[in-house]
């Protein structure tokens, strides 16, 4: 059974200006028709630049969700492939436009970045698009399953809005045991990952880890709380100004 924990909490510099939080997750034990778990986590986080960036995060994980359950239930985990991951980013762009529309605005002011990992007992399913990053472990290794894509120029990205979204859609699937994964967005990638090595910031990791670890998968949800005490604490505000969401799921003991 997965242990996870996740929260999304707003930056200093949207507090001080009155504006809401725009990072949206979503993590669950999903179980589905063959009595089988699957570990679902999203991540998204809203353009700053976009009218209505963090309702776009929210369409993003809630459209995600329910379309990779409607596939579920209709293909066994096995038949999983980067298409059907194509067809749940198109459902969300759909999703997006047919909002936009209703409100008389467009898919750019409901730009976001989109990140995922669905883990069946036999395949990983990990895919992204725009900057943020997914850390996933094995028994034997950990590392970054994409290097934040942070488009061609500085404080630029690319979102799940753009016409041309699929070219940067990243997908990993793999038969790999996955027991550890991590989804945060860019507000903490400096924080959690190493830039100059190209893997995870391993002392910002293994403390939270180790704590879940020995959680009862009942009792994970008064984590939440303390996990969006640490993400708006201050010696993390005094590293980064901007809306951070982390998203940590277990199923190791020890």
């Amino acid at each position: 059974m997965w242990k996870f924990v996740g929260a999304s909490v707003i930056g200093t510099s949207h507090a001080e200006l009155n504006l809401p939080c725009q990072d949206n997750c979503h993590v669950e034990n999903l179980s589905i028709v063959d009595g089988a778990d699957y570990l679902l986590c999203l991540v998204s986080d809203g353009a700053g630049s976009a009218k209505e960036g963090g309702q776009g995060a929210k369409l993003a994980c809630a459209t995600a969700k329910a379309s990779i359950v409607a596939t579920l239930l209709k293909h066994r985990a096995a038949a999983l492939d980067e298409s059907m991951v194509e067809a749940w980013i198109n459902d969300i762009r759909c999703a997006i436009a047919e909002t936009a529309s209703a409100n008389a605005l467009t898919p750019r002011d409901y730009a976001c970045t989109f990140l995922g990992a669905l883990i069946t007992p036999g395949k990983a399913v990990f895919f992204q698009i725009g900057d943020g990053a997914i850390v996933a472990s094995s028994s034997e290794v950990q590392g970054v399953v994409f290097w934040p894509d942070s488009g061609p120029y500085a404080n630029m990205t690319h979102f799940v809005t753009e016409d041309d979204a699929l070219i940067h859609l990243h997908v990993l699937i793999t038969n790999s045991r996955i027991e550890e994964v991590a989804l945060f967005t860019d507000g903490i990638q400096r924080l959690a990952l190493s830039f100059e090595q190209l893997s995870p910031h391993t002392p910002f990791f293994d403390p939270m880890f180790k704590a879940l670890r020995s959680q009862n998968p009942a009792n994970c949800g008064s984590l939440n709380e303390r996990l969006a005490d640490f993400l708006n604490g201050a010696q993390i505000n005094s590293r980064t100004d901007d809306d951070k969401t982390l998203i940590l799921a277990s199923r190791r003991t020890k």
